[in-house]
């Protein structure tokens, strides 16, 4: 999730572990510690491509962070004495692994095992930015910050945090019924999938949005919690499969496919064959599109794979979530605004 969340919660983590002894340097300190791991976005990578799959890779690894956590500990012990040196490395390991947690909770992708390398964990169950999460988490912080000693500080401090994982279990159980939902409309529809994805659309999880590929399409639906157990009505569009036999031995290509776990499609953009990240976005617009081979005299040649521009309908989109929530018959059609 953003940075700003990270630290929220790991102040929280913080306080839970060292709170009774000091408050304010408990919450802080697992502020700063939980953010640690996003600091890899600063280190620079030859292509958009390197930039968008090695973020969240080592850094986040629960392998690193745990072989990392007593070194962090033994350094904070050695200048900070306020907190024992196992409170040091509970407080650190655990600010560390739930960053890399909920993060993974998110539909981004996030090397949990790294340097084993299956496919990022790409939960979905919460978005990137979710203000019902954040925001509890932001009030117990402020109490701590500003009256640490005070009993409803530390009430505060422990509902909201409690909020905080009755919250993403909410997503997590959501998340399970909206994919039984999409597996049963798929069935009854006698269409075979190859993989699929269930995620929270924009700062909320009320709307779940569900792409599913197969070997020549890609299917893309929406489902709100209150509509019960009406079956999804998916859209298949043309998932480019004729062009997977051009540029399957391309690094790009398989280092793609590999990010997504197989949710991509290709498409011919004049010369060039751009893979676009199905997980992330909606029809017809993605964030992660990738220029990866362009026209050569006799074939497709690899090319430099970074950002493919394309249109940006963040603000329609996030406008039509809302309306979509309570009314199912709305359309996004951004073309159309």
């Amino acid at each position: 999730m953003d940075t700003v969340t990270q630290a929220l919660l790991g102040g929280a983590v913080g306080y839970m572990v060292a709170g009774k002894k000091s408050p304010r340097k408990a919450v802080l300190w697992g502020a700063a510690i939980a953010v640690l791991p996003d600091l890899d976005i600063f280190i620079p990578h030859e292509t958009d491509l390197a930039s968008m799959t090695l973020h969240r890779s080592w850094s986040h690894s629960w392998f690193v962070q745990t072989a990392v956590a007593p070194l962090l500990a033994i350094i904070l012990h050695r200048f900070d004495r306020t907190f024992s040196f196992f409170n040091w490395f509970l407080l650190t390991w655990l600010a560390l692994i739930t960053h890399s947690g909920l993060d993974a909770l998110t539909v981004y992708g996030t090397q949990l095992f790294w340097p084993l390398m299956p496919s990022p964990v790409s939960g979905g169950s919460v978005f990137i930015i979710d203000p019902t999460y954040s925001i509890p988490l932001l009030i117990g912080f402020l109490a701590v910050l500003i009256a640490p000693d005070k009993i409803i500080s530390t009430k505060l401090m422990r509902y909201t945090f409690a909020f905080s994982c009755v919250y993403l279990t909410w997503g997590l159980l959501s998340q399970q019924w909206v994919e039984h939902q999409a597996e049963s409309t798929f069935a009854e529809q006698g269409i075979e999938i190859d993989h699929m994805q269930v995620s929270a659309t924009a700062f909320n999880t009320l709307l779940w949005r569900v792409i599913a590929v197969n070997d020549e399409h890609y299917f893309e639906g929406f489902h709100s919690v209150f509509e019960g157990r009406q079956p999804i009505i998916f859209k298949a569009y043309d998932r480019g499969a004729e062009l997977i036999d051009k540029v399957e031995h391309y690094p790009a290509y398989k280092r793609i496919n590999w990010f997504t776990n197989g949710l991509f499609k290709l498409e011919l953009q004049g010369d060039h064959i751009v893979a676009s990240d199905l997980r992330m976005g909606m029809e017809p617009s993605y964030f992660f599109r990738f220029n990866i081979a362009e026209k050569g005299q006799q074939q497709y040649i690899p090319s430099i794979p970074n950002r493919f521009a394309t249109s940006n309908h963040r603000k329609e989109g996030v406008h039509w979530v809302w309306q979509r929530i309570w009314n199912p018959a709305v359309e996004f059609n951004p073309q159309l605004n």
